[in-house]
């Protein structure tokens, strides 16, 4: 991107998020722009708004960064609607069933399309995997025993960047167990971004990740001695070293990179899903 389309795409960031931005590198004094400010405080304004917000900002061209000046408000263009509420009690079984579609609007442009398009293979999933669930759980009201399900969607992040929308399902039977998907957005092109999308082709981004999630996990047991991950170094044949290309992620609202892990699948079950926040480093390390 040339350096003019850089600031022409900084151009349409509010005051307020370069303020925030500021913030979170932990600068001890930060100072609101003002409109009647000269260009060249206008221009440092905007590298300090462009290196906050180059992490995690997948594909940028001159395209993407026009784009960027015509997002709508936070709380336009994705949304969520009802599309199945169903619930049912018994004695002996439960379940409670509210998940939500991905809707489009409040946007025009070129990312239009492609938002309307990632949002329908995502609804595609949600009902195939909610369906799943409640055929599920619909047979097993034969069987006897005691058993429960609670499938939910839920709005994780919304800010002027990305939509994040998460599905969880909560099954008891025997035991219990929870699962999630997280689903991201990018606003500016309008797709569902994989984790691989953020990252420079042949950056080796799961094995610098998986390095830094290990790293994390080991200062987290050395902390807590109630932490107790499952490492393949520690003589676990099936503990964790890297994680998987289709790794379950999402940008949080600091738009920071989170990779996440279900109950069970790096820890015991008692220790519930986990995440981990990426440095801000590593991520803009792995994306040039």
């Amino acid at each position: 991107m040339k350096n003019t389309d850089l600031m022409d795409a900084m151009g349409g960031i509010k005051t307020e998020y370069i303020v925030e931005a500021a913030a979170s590198r932990g600068q001890k004094k930060v100072i609101p722009l003002s409109a009647k400010r000269k260009p060249w405080v206008r221009l440092v304004a905007g590298i300090a708004a462009a290196a906050a917000f180059s992490v995690a900002l997948p594909n940028t061209s001159p395209q993407v960064a026009n784009a960027m000046q015509n997002l709508p408000v936070v709380g336009n263009y994705f949304k969520l609607v009802t599309f199945r509420d169903y619930h049912y009690e018994s004695r002996k079984h439960s379940a409670d069933i509210s998940v939500d579609k991905v809707a489009v609007s409040g946007v025009t442009g070129p990312a239009t399309k492609e938002a309307k398009k990632s949002s329908q293979a995502v609804n595609r999933e949600i009902v195939q995997e909610t369906d799943r669930l409640t055929k599920e759980f619909k047979a097993s009201l034969k069987k006897g025993g005691y058993g429960s399900l609670t499938v939910k969607t839920k709005q994780v992040t919304n800010n002027r960047y990305w939509y994040v929308v998460k599905l969880t399902a909560v099954q008891t039977q025997a035991d219990s167990g929870e699962s999630s998907r997280y689903y991201v957005f990018s606003k500016a092109s309008g797709k569902q971004v994989k984790l691989g999308d953020l990252f420079k082709s042949g950056s080796n981004y799961q094995k610098a990740i998986s390095q830094n999630i290990i790293k994390q996990m080991k200062q987290e047991m050395k902390a807590e001695k109630n932490k107790s991950y499952f490492l393949k170094e520690n003589g676990n044949p099936d503990g964790f070293s890297q994680i998987k290309k289709k790794q379950q992620f999402y940008i949080n609202k600091k738009n920071q990179v989170v990779i996440v892990f279900n109950q069970g699948e790096v820890g015991p079950m008692s220790m519930g899903s986990q995440s981990f926040v990426l440095p801000n480093k590593l991520v803009a390390k792995l994306q040039r």
